[in-house]
């Protein structure tokens, strides 16, 4: 005769087999991991999600993208003193070529009854005088009047008077640079002068290329936000 066997009952002490095939441990662990990730938000139980979006599989790229939006805003609270900095540095490299230019001059008139000199004309002044108009015509242009249309300005074409501006402000300033090369290489390295004498050409390209820098330095750095505006 067979013998039946009945599965033990809680009265024993004992679990029925699982149906399912997984062990108790397992099962214990899954629970625990489960509940310790929805618990997180309860009564400060399992563990905190400090990272509510995507995280990357790289250490790397999660302390970068940190390092960025700290940068991100030093960059914000600094925009004051760049602004600062940009005018400064403009008005700098401004002065210097208009003071090179006159101490070319003066040196050359100071050494007229010892060495020959070149003569200085009009010609000579004319590079600068460019230059400087191409300045306070570039950057009298804003740059979100490159791409404005008629609703945000009152006036028509607005966009089209900037950008024509904007072309003739750096073609005066890139013809100023030539014929400041002009005046360089005509008068002072085919005629054959050097020396002293030589000090006054070279002035006139350094201040030339000077106020061309200056002028790039303003209207990118005063451009660079959205403000458009400078604080000197």
């Amino acid at each position: 005769m067979t013998t039946r066997y009945q599965p033990l009952t809680m009265e024993t002490g004992q679990q029925p087999a699982n149906p399912s095939g997984t062990t108790p441990l397992l099962a214990a662990a899954a629970t625990a991991v489960t509940g310790g990730s929805n618990g997180s938000g309860g009564n400060g139980g399992g563990s905190h999600n400090f990272h509510s979006g995507p995280r990357s599989p790289f250490y790397c790229a999660t302390v970068f993208a940190d390092c960025g939006a700290a940068m991100s805003r030093s960059a914000a609270r600094l925009d004051p003193v760049r602004q600062q900095l940009v005018g400064y540095v403009s008005g700098a490299l401004f002065s210097i070529g208009w003071w090179l230019f006159i101490d070319g001059i003066a040196f050359n008139a100071s050494r007229a009854d010892k060495i020959s000199v070149v003569q200085i004309g009009f010609e000579d002044w004319i590079p600068g005088i460019i230059s400087t108009l191409a300045l306070i015509i570039v950057n009298l242009i804003d740059r979100e009047t490159l791409s404005a249309d008629d609703f945000a300005y009152s006036g028509q074409n607005v966009a089209c008077k900037a950008r024509a501006c904007a072309f003739l402000g750096v073609t005066m300033a890139l013809g100023a640079l030539g014929g400041a090369l002009a005046v360089l290489s005509l008068k002072f390295i085919i005629p054959g002068v050097s020396g002293d004498a030589f000090y006054v050409g070279q002035s006139i390209t350094l201040q030339n290329f000077l106020i061309f820098f200056s002028s790039m330095v303003l209207w990118f750095g005063r451009n660079h936000s959205d403000e458009g505006g400078i604080a000197i």
